[in-house]
């Protein structure tokens, strides 16, 4: 998969993804209802060139740029589709 930031093949780690994708068939599974039934966006990698963190999103299956956000749950600025961040990438300050 093509890096969002710089097009190089090897910054995504592409197991990553296909271990997120099967905890998401669970979460589905399981109907959990934290964050509304909104599934957490998947870290596939950092950009070698730019340091930049790369995202997975649930909905669209696309890799797409770090958001920096405060708030819990973002739109897919692909799909437009809710997504939540993990807790520990938003940005508090």
């Amino acid at each position: 998969m093509e890096c969002p930031y710089c097009k190089k093949e090897d910054c995504v780690d592409e197991y990553i993804i296909e271990f997120y994708l099967k905890t998401q068939e669970n979460f589905k599974k399981r109907k959990n209802t934290a964050l509304g039934g909104i599934p957490v966006v998947c870290e596939a990698g950092i950009c070698k060139t730019t340091g930049d963190k790369i995202w997975f999103c649930p909905h669209c299956k696309s890799l797409i740029n770090h958001i920096d956000s405060y708030e819990a749950i973002v739109q897919c600025p692909k799909c437009h589709k809710d997504i939540a961040l993990p807790a520990t990438n938003r940005t508090f300050c």
